[in-house]
């Protein structure tokens, strides 16, 4: 995931500097990318909770003090994350145009998806008031789950799931199908 969240951190150093890319394959390009960005973050998060952020990346040639990037309170990489698939989707398209060919590729309402379930992952009793955390610190003396649960949590994770199944609507998708009629 590191060395995804590498390539995607690169591509967006770069990009800017291509000259034959109109502005409107640019900012879906860079929302793409941003996406997964967030995505990895993500993927690692609600594997191993909270993790360090790659906001950029670390030269090759750094010290290895430099490289030895620290965790980061939970709550503070929930923010992240979820900064990151709100800019993503404000340069994602509604849909995709050619299903044929562009099957597959992130649009608004994917990114509005996953932060809904990051944001409802947060608010949920594993990470949102789980005293079981409380002797979880860094190597700084910094814990890295607030112990105290907060139910503000919960209407931003509600906001967040009606912001996607707003979107979802927007552009004619279901967010789920009952196939068994379709077998009967």
């Amino acid at each position: 995931m590191f060395n995804a969240i590498r390539d995607c951190n690169i591509f967006l150093e770069k990009v800017d500097g291509v000259h034959d890319l109109s502005q409107d394959e640019l900012k879906r390009w860079k929302g793409e990318v941003i996406f997964l960005k967030a995505y990895y973050h993500y993927l690692l998060l609600r594997a191993y909770g909270p993790i360090p952020l790659m906001d950029e990346n670390i030269e090759v040639s750094a010290p290895a003090e430099a490289m030895a990037v620290g965790r980061i309170p939970f709550d503070s990489c929930v923010n992240y994350v979820n900064n990151l698939l709100e800019e993503s989707a404000g340069m994602l398209p509604l849909k995709v145009d050619k299903e044929t060919t562009e099957a597959g590729r992130v649009t608004k309402s994917v990114a509005l998806t996953i932060r809904a379930q990051l944001l409802t992952m947060a608010a949920s009793p594993l990470f949102n008031g789980n005293i079981d955390y409380t002797n979880v610190i860094d190597r700084n003396g910094v814990s890295l789950f607030n112990v105290v649960a907060d139910p503000k949590k919960w209407e931003r994770a509600a906001k967040a799931c009606q912001d996607a199944i707003e979107e979802t609507q927007l552009a004619k998708r279901k967010l789920y199908e009952d196939r068994r009629s379709i077998i009967m």
